[in-house]
C-alpha cells in the first residue's frame, strides 16, 4: 500500500529509499537517513519503499501512525508498505547466495515493488540502505543506485558486530561469515556509489570488493538541536547511550559495567552510571540490578537531558566499525568524552584533545577519573569535542555532499 503526501514536487529529481524498516525509532542508522533526507527534502523528492511495522497491540499500532504523520510525511512524498517477509527468504536469488541477514530481509513482493517502480518511471534513482538490503540492487538495471554500508563490522572475523559470532561461536560460524564476504563482493559492484562511514571503512571495503566505488559520507550530528549544556548538576554521572539490540552496543554497556566501573568505583564509589536507550535487553537489565546506582532509561523522548547532566560520556564499544553518532552528540553538547581506540577510530579527532581513548579496563579507569576529578579538563575536553563536531560532524555539510554525489550520477 502506498501512502501519498499531496503537495509533491514532480519538478525535483526523484530518490526513491529502500530501507529494511522505517527510520524510527530515532536512532542509529535510522536516524542518519532521516536526517539527510530532511535536509534535502528542498532540493530532491524522497519517496520510501520499506516493511511494515510488526506491531499489533493497539497501542504501538497507535504510536506507528502518529510517527507515520508526525516524522514521516513531511520527508517522504510517498511510502510504500511491503508486508514483512515470514521466516527466512532463499538462500538464493538469481545465483547470488545470501547471508542469513539478508535473507531475513529478502521479500518477492519487495522486489517485485521496486521493479514495478522502477520500470514506470516514478524514480530517477534508487538509495539502498544498510547492507543487508543490497541484493534489491539487481533487480533495477536502468537508474542510477547507490548503498550505504553503514558498519563494516560485519565483514571482520574478530571484530564482528553479531552476536553469533562472539567468543568462540565465531568459529562455528565461519561459513557463514564467508559468505557474507563473498555476497558483498558480488553485490558492491552493481550500485555506482557505495557510500560508507569513514575512510577506514573506505579501504576495509576495496579490500573486499576492489570493484565497489565507494565513497564517504560520514554520520554527523544536528548542531542547533545538540547545543552545549548549561553547568550539569552537582554529583557524578557516567552515560552511555545505545540502542540495545544492536549488539555491540549491549557488549559495551555490559563490558562497562562489569570491567571498568568497578575500577572507577575504588575512588569515587558515589558514582553513577546511566545507560541510555532503546530495547535494553534481560542480560543489561539483570547486571544493572546487582550494582548499586545504575540506571537503565529504556526508550526516552529525548536524550539531551541526559548528556546535559553528565559529567563524562563514555563508549566503551569493542565491535563494530564506522562512526558513533552517540559519540557527536556528546561532542555537540561539550559533555567530555572517553572512548575505546574502536570507538574513536575514523573520527576526525585527536585523541588527548578531543577526546580521552582508552585502550584497556584500568586506562578507561584512569581517564574517568581524570576527568572527574578536573572541571578544568572536563571544560576542555568537552569544549574541544564540540569544535569538532562543528568541524567535520554537522549534518547540513554531510548532506550538501550526499546531495552532490546524487547531482553527480542523475
Amino acid at each position: 500500500m502506498a501512502v501519498r503526501n499531496p503537495m509533491n514536487n514532480r519538478s525535483k529529481p526523484r530518490i526513491l529509499m529502500l530501507a529494511p524498516w522505517a527510520p524510527y525509532p530515532y536512532d542509529g542508522g535510522s536516524k542518519r537517513v532521516y536526517s539527510l533526507c530532511h535536509l534535502l527534502r528542498e532540493k530532491f523528492q524522497f519517496s520510501l519503499l520499506t516493511f511494515r511495522s510488526a506491531a499489533h497491540n493497539p497501542s504501538a499500532v497507535a504510536e506507528d501512525l502518529r510517527r507515520q504523520h508526525e516524522l514521516l510525511r513531511p520527508v517522504f512524498d510517498v511510502i510504500h508498505w511491503i508486508t514483512p517477509p515470514a521466516g527466512q527468504g532463499p538462500l538464493n536469488v538469481g545465483g547470488l547466495v545470501l547471508p542469513e541477514d539478508a535473507r531475513r530481509f529478502y521479500s518477492e513482493e519487495m522486489a517485485a515493488k521496486l521493479r514495478a517502480l522502477v520500470s514506470s518511471g516514478e524514480t530517477d534513482l534508487v538509495h539502498v540502505e544498510f547492507g543487508l538490503m543490497a541484493a534489491y540492487g539487481r533487480e533495477v538495471p536502468g537508474v542510477p543506485k547507490v548503498l550505504t554500508e553503514h558498519d563494516m563490522g560485519g565483514f571482520s572475523f574478530f571484530g564482528s558486530y553479531f552476536r553469533e559470532m562472539s567468543g568462540w561461536n565465531k568459529f562455528s560460524r565461519l561459513p557463514e561469515w564467508l559468505r557474507r564476504v563473498r555476497f558483498i563482493r558480488a553485490v558492491a559492484g552493481d550500485y555506482d556509489r557505495v557510500v560508507v562511514m569513514t575512510e577506514p571503512d573506505r579501504r576495509a571495503l576495496l579490500r573486499l570488493a576492489p570493484r565497489a566505488a565507494a565513497c564517504v559520507v560520514s554520520t554527523g550530528v544536528d548542531l542547533e538541536t545538540f547545543q552545549p549544556r548549561p553547568v550539569a548538576r552537582e554529583g557524578a554521572r557516567i552515560v552511555f547511550l545505545g540502542h540495545y539490540l544492536h549488539y555491540p552496543n549491549e557488549d559495551a554497556a555490559l563490558y562497562f559495567l562489569r570491567e571498568v566501573l568497578p575500577l572507577v568505583r575504588r575512588e569515587a564509589p558515589e558514582v553513577e552510571f546511566i545507560a541510555v536507550g532503546s530495547d535494553p535487553t534481560p542480560a543489561l537489565r539483570q547486571a544493572a540490578a546487582q550494582a548499586p546506582r545504575v540506571t537503565v532509561t529504556g526508550t526516552v523522548a529525548d536524550v539531551r537531558s541526559y548528556l546535559a547532566d553528565a559529567t563524562v560520556f563514555v563508549a566503551p564499544v569493542r565491535l563494530g566499525h564506522g562512526i558513533k553518532g552517540k559519540i557527536l552528540e556528546a561532542f555537540a553538547m561539550g559533555v567530555p568524552v572517553v572512548a575505546s581506540v574502536r570507538a574513536a577510530s575514523g573520527l576526525d579527532v585527536v585523541a588527548g584533545r578531543d577526546l580521552l581513548v582508552a585502550k584497556n579496563s584500568a586506562q578507561f579507569s584512569s581517564a574517568i577519573l581524570r576527568l572527574l576529578n578536573s572541571p578544568s579538563l572536563r571544560s576542555e575536553v568537552g569544549g574541544n569535542g564540540r569544535k569538532a563536531a562543528q568541524r567535520s560532524y554537522d549534518w547540513k555539510t554531510l548532506a550538501a555532499g550526499l546531495g552532490d554525489l546524487y547531482d553527480t550520477l542523475l
